[in-house]
């Protein structure tokens, strides 16, 4: 059981939830005891700015989710794009214009390093894709332009609605209705703690430590964890420890296999530089061949 003691500033990283039970502790407390009843307007009028807040969270909360499913689907169609486009290069393309486009569309990146990040620097890398795909004369390419514009338009718009979402949260948290309410819940705490605090030198038939009852001396939590709880939280984070290892091994293969592609890139360029120098020099002696037979 948790004993009494005097009102705790609150930190903002506390729960909604266990704020409203703070509340209704302090509520209940003081509506059974007389000498304390001055101050249950001030804690009745902080649950009814409680409800206000708890709605414009939720709130908050929906449109972030929107925000993020928005940005998921966005990057979804994106990679998809990313993949016909891989495959109808190298279906269309060859020698050097394949070359160049794949560096110039995958900047020199395996694709599934460069389809990694969800939007953010991919979006950034895909800006120019439509003119890239049109300007080449790859008629394959050519007819996806216009749905590398309106892939990318829709990238830039989920990411511009997840960055008012999280903007408008941030502002909620750190400066808004959010935390005014915080502070004015410590604020009166702090104010009636005082108050009541002074009541036993005033009537000395009152205990010393009279205000303590009127606040949790910790934040409210749940039923005691059994072992089953506790076995079962452990589960959990091994779970999340073994996906962390699984993406580790997916980037370090990824890294491993891009260091392996370029290497590749290097050796067939060089055996290209090769070919087209020894197709200089035949065309040379050719020529040389030709003026002596004249």
């Amino acid at each position: 059981m948790v004993a009494p003691m005097s009102a705790r500033t609150l930190t903002y990283r506390t729960g909604l939830l266990t704020l409203f039970r703070e509340l209704l502790y302090t509520l209940a407390q003081m509506g059974e005891e007389p000498l304390a009843a001055a101050f249950i307007p001030t804690f009745q009028a902080l649950r009814e700015k409680w409800q206000k807040t708890l709605i414009e969270e939720i709130a908050l909360l929906e449109a972030l989710t929107k925000a993020q499913a928005a940005v998921d689907r966005a990057d979804g169609a994106l990679d998809r794009f990313v993949t016909r486009v891989s495959h109808v290069v190298d279906d269309h393309t060859a020698g050097s214009t394949r070359k160049q486009l794949r560096m110039a569309l995958f900047k020199g990146k395996a694709i599934s390093r460069f389809r990694r990040p969800v939007l953010g620097r991919q979006l950034t890398e895909m800006t120019e894709w439509s003119s890239i795909l049109a300007k080449y004369g790859v008629a394959a390419l050519s007819v996806l332009a216009p749905e590398a514009e309106v892939l990318h338009a829709a990238g830039r718009n989920a990411e511009a609605l997840r960055a008012a979402a999280q903007r408008a949260n941030r502002e909620f948290r750190d400066l808004g209705t959010r935390k005014q309410l915080f502070d004015e819940v410590n604020a009166s705490r702090k104010e009636a703690d005082g108050a009541l605090a002074k009541l036993p030198f005033q009537n000395p038939a009152l205990p010393q430590d009279f205000s303590d009852g009127f606040f949790y001396s910790e934040a409210p939590r749940d039923e005691e964890e059994t072992l089953e709880d506790v076995k079962g939280s452990i589960g959990e984070l091994e779970a999340q420890l073994a996906e962390r290892r699984a993406l580790l091994k997916l980037m370090e293969d990824d890294a491993a296999a891009q260091k392996k592609t370029e290497e590749e890139q290097r050796t067939q360029t060089q055996k290209a530089d090769d070919l087209e120098a020894q197709a200089q020099a035949l065309l040379a002696q050719a020529a040389g061949l030709r003026v002596k037979g004249k």
